[in-house]
């Protein structure tokens, strides 16, 4: 049991962190894969409360997030997500290590994704490994499936992976395929589950639908468990009453499963995890850090949003030049403060500014600028005071 929790407290823990990384492995986390094997039972029972199915094979255990109801089940937004194309290839090689012997190399493994991504079936711009930035993208892909257990370095000169990126030579390195966590990654009962066609979705003579009713209070626990806020603005209106009426039994059955606290607000409710549990803290963004960026990023949502009163879901929309505008301000105003890279430009300045903003959950980006959505209200009135080192080196800020 991780040090000074509790049982149960250690069994919430468990559970975050499968939500944040579903696919466990004793190989690569022996502590995490025997927390969930000590707690399967009740990490079991709150699976099912959220029609979630609880996977353990041999020393792996993965937590499937199937579709519930109507809306198909997107992930969370992740902070800092690996590029697009990264992900593509993760999932090729993954593809790849199906049908190659237990025992590999990267070489081999280049050379079966370039095969799969040309291959005519494919949807995917095809792999092209005679170019260091593809291969680098191709590394970067083997690291994820390393970090989940999945492939296992057999060798351990550094040297023969550097000489493979550098210049497409030589065989890069052995790996070790793990059958069990492989089959887990790409288990064709929950990639079947995301592809079928849309539950029927009909209305009935109240204007509701027959799978929306089924699943409501699963589909709301999930919003407010995996995303950490549920918004009634986002909700189908139905679903958004139903809400409201049953938020302290939702508020419940979070803080049960999580032991975070819940927020009750008239624009909806946030789920506050502790952050003195492990996995709870690496599930949190760290925000606003003491570094320059995040509180520029801040500076920049005061400025917009400053004499702007949100409408009646709690919102604030901003179309794309008042955002422009409010960047040239800040940016003049802390021109001496910045960043090397963020003096670039007012417009170099926003787009690092709103990567963050984006990433933590405080705004959405539309075709014609922001919405800053509810949970940014606690940021008001940021203030800061800056190092004289700043303006040399653009990263030290102490907040105030």
């Amino acid at each position: 049991m991780t040090a000074g929790l509790t049982t149960r407290a250690d069994a919430q823990d468990t559970f975050v962190g499968l939500l944040t990384t579903p696919l466990v492995s004793a190989r690569t986390d022996d502590a995490r894969f025997r927390a969930v094997i000590r707690h399967r039972a009740q990490l079991s029972e709150w699976c099912a409360r959220l029609g979630y199915r609880l996977v353990i094979t041999g020393a792996v255990a993965r937590l499937h997030r199937d579709p519930s109801g109507p809306q198909r089940t997107a992930a969370p937004s992740a902070w800092d997500p690996p590029p697009r194309r990264v992900l593509v290839l993760t999932a090729l090689i993954a593809a790849a290590c199906e049908s190659t012997d237990i025992t590999t190399t990267l070489q081999i493994l280049s050379d079966e994704v370039r095969a799969l991504s040309a291959s005519p079936g494919a949807r995917v711009t095809p792999y092209n490994p005679d170019r260091r930035p593809e291969r680098q993208a191709f590394i970067r892909g083997l690291d994820q499936l390393a970090a989940l257990g999945i492939l296992l370095r057999r060798t351990s000169d550094e040297a023969l992976l550097r000489q493979w990126e550098e210049e497409g030579t030589g065989v890069g390195g052995g790996f070790e395929i793990d059958q069990d966590a492989l089959l887990q990654f790409t288990d064709p009962h929950t990639v079947s589950l995301a592809l079928q066609p849309p539950a029927d979705d009909s209305p009935d003579d109240d204007g509701d639908t027959p799978a929306r009713m089924a699943t409501r209070a699963q589909r709301l626990l999930r919003k407010l468990v995996e995303d950490t806020a549920l918004l009634y603005a986002d909700l189908h209106p139905l679903d958004a009453e139903y809400a409201r009426g049953q938020r302290s039994w939702l508020a419940d059955r979070a803080a049960d499963m999580t032991g975070g606290t819940v927020e009750m607000r008239a624009e909806g409710m946030m789920l506050r995890l502790p952050q003195d549990r492990p996995a709870s803290a690496t599930a949190t963004v760290q925000f606003p850090a003491a570094t320059a960026t995040p509180w520029f990023a801040l500076k920049m949502l005061d400025a917009a949003t400053s004499g702007r009163q949100p409408d009646e879901s709690g919102r604030i929309t901003l179309g794309g030049a008042e955002v422009e505008t409010a960047a040239r301000r800040v940016f003049q105003d802390n021109y001496g403060a910045l960043t090397k890279v963020m003096k670039e430009s007012p417009a170099r300045m926003l787009s690092i500014a709103q990567e963050v903003l984006l990433g933590t959950g405080l705004i959405r980006q539309t075709d014609s600028g922001w919405v800053v959505l509810p949970v940014a209200a606690r940021y008001r009135d940021p203030k800061a005071v800056w190092e004289p080192a700043l303006d040399d080196f653009g990263d030290d800020v102490g907040a105030g």
